[in-house]
């Protein structure tokens, strides 16, 4: 009883003036046992005999060395060290406990240890009493902080993120660059003549419709090319050649636009019918080419080399042709006199009344629009004089009459086309004059003017086909009555 008295009062002791930490014992002391725990983890217990030889080798975790003697104090009241019972569960417990108390927990957030580590040593016996707030050493360091650009650095950074792209611009030209290839004709001041069809989808005709179909199905970039002075049953019987030299001289530009290009396809056309018909298409299919290609090929138009020479025209028909119709019959050869004859015909209350209904059938159709575009009609109408000669170089009066249309439908363009051919176009006193039958010019296809009035051949450097070539002088000759030689 007073063995289990005196260990009690021990016990109450120790729980009294708890240490935060193990005791740190002087080098060369024997390490027996931790002196110092918790008193819920070391119950008490009533066997305070030492351990026997079995018990310690059954704790190899343990290494017992003889209790020191008492050297207190002969007033001090003895209390005996009780000897450690050492089994395997409360070795582990006292072990997990000072690795607790050496190794703290992880930190979860900086806030929290902070607040943890402070509240620790705040309550602890051996805490300084200080104003001066503990600074945790075993906290890592904060990370830095993101470095924030001024404004001079932003400007730097947003130019160079912009950088590959305009090296790229740089690399190549603008969309309106006048190209100059030595293998073709340079473009002259002012550029290439125009040229005028018959209708808008002039370059599809005669086109075999499984074909059209096919070239419908192509996808773009693509274009149509006219080759120069080849009759329509020339192109049908050289298409594969033509198609050739149209896709090496391509290639060329290509090339040029960009280095290693995709390989040029031109597809040949082929007559509805087959080769017993008696009208033949005339347009080859360009394809499989860059949108900058097929740009720079459209804004000069006309490609004029040694062997070939073509036009390239859109792959599509929304404008009409402005060429209306040439007028002859007149004694003058001033345009003005006639574009005024004109203008007035139009504007005469019948003959405007027809117009503007059928512009009202187009897809035009507010009231006020209609009226605004039968004036528009009337007033965008200009007149170029030909210089046309008939047989022992007699002199006649011709003249083109062009406007631009302000309808796009294709059936209210064609209404309006056949109005307008039909009517007289008299004057005061120069004669009265009607529309004339026109014919394509063989070299360039074009029906404004004849093969006598073709302008190409008179563009510097040209290398196109001239006028008295060989297909110009087959075309004339074709053109003769049968039995005369």
């Amino acid at each position: 009883m007073r063995d289990k008295e005196i260990t009690s009062i021990k016990s109450s002791s120790q729980a009294s003036r708890p240490y935060p930490l193990p005791p740190h014992l002087p080098p060369g002391t024997p390490h027996s046992r931790p002196h110092f725990f918790s008193q819920d983890l070391l119950p008490e217990d009533d066997n305070m005999e030492p351990l026997n030889d079995e018990d310690q080798s059954n704790s190899p975790n343990m290494t017992l060395t003889q209790p020191t003697p008492n050297t207190a104090s002969p007033g001090t009241p003895e209390t005996p060290t009780p000897a450690a019972r050492v089994i395997q569960q409360r070795v582990s417990s006292i072990h997990n406990l000072l690795l607790s108390q050496e190794m703290p927990p992880p930190l979860t957030t900086a806030t929290q240890s902070n607040a943890d580590t402070s509240s620790d040593l705040a309550q602890s016996i051996h805490a300084p009493k200080s104003n001066m707030e503990d600074q945790p050493m075993d906290n890592p360091p904060a990370p830095p902080r993101p470095y924030s650009p001024n404004e001079e650095e932003r400007t730097i950074l947003a130019h160079l993120a912009l950088a590959e792209k305009n090296r790229s611009t740089i690399r190549h030209d603008g969309p309106h660059h006048c190209t100059t290839l030595p293998q073709f004709t340079p473009t002259p001041i002012g550029g290439f003549p125009g040229t005028h069809m018959t209708h808008s989808a002039e370059v599809f005709d005669h086109l075999d419709n499984r074909i059209l179909l096919a070239w419908f199905q192509v996808e773009h970039p693509k274009l149509v090319v006219q080759v120069f002075d080849y009759t329509r049953r020339e192109v049908a019987e050289k298409a594969v050649i033509l198609a050739e030299r149209i896709c090496a001289n391509i290639a060329i530009i290509a090339n040029f636009v960009h280095q290693d290009a995709q390989p040029v396809r031109v597809s040949p056309p082929q007559p509805q019918g087959g080769r017993e018909s008696k009208a033949f298409p005339i347009g080859f299919l360009v394809h499989n080419i860059s949108e900058e290609t097929k740009d720079l090929i459209l804004s000069k138009r006309i490609w004029s080399a040694n062997d070939i020479t073509f036009q390239a025209r859109a792959f599509s028909c929304y404008h009409p042709p402005d060429l209306l119709f040439c007028l002859t019959g007149f004694t003058t050869s001033n345009p003005q006199i006639i574009r005024k004859a004109v203008t007035d015909v139009w504007a005469a209350d019948e003959y405007r009344a027809e117009i503007n209904d059928i512009i009202s059938m187009s897809e035009i159709k507010d009231e006020k629009e209609v009226y605004a575009a039968t004036w528009s009609l009337i007033r965008s109408a200009w007149v170029e004089h030909l210089d046309f000669k008939v047989t022992r170089g007699v002199s006649v009066t011709r003249f083109n009459v062009f406007t631009i249309s302000p309808i796009h439908d294709a059936t209210a363009w064609t209404d309006l086309h056949s109005l307008l051919h039909v009517l007289d176009y008299p004057t005061g006193l120069d004669g009265c004059g009607s529309a004339v039958a026109m014919t394509a010019c063989p070299i360039c296809h074009s029906i404004a003017h004849p093969h006598g009035l073709c302008p190409f051949p008179n563009i510097p450097s040209w290398n196109g086909p001239k006028i008295g070539s060989k297909t110009t002088v087959m075309t004339a000759r074709n053109t003769k009555p049968h039995g005369k030689k």
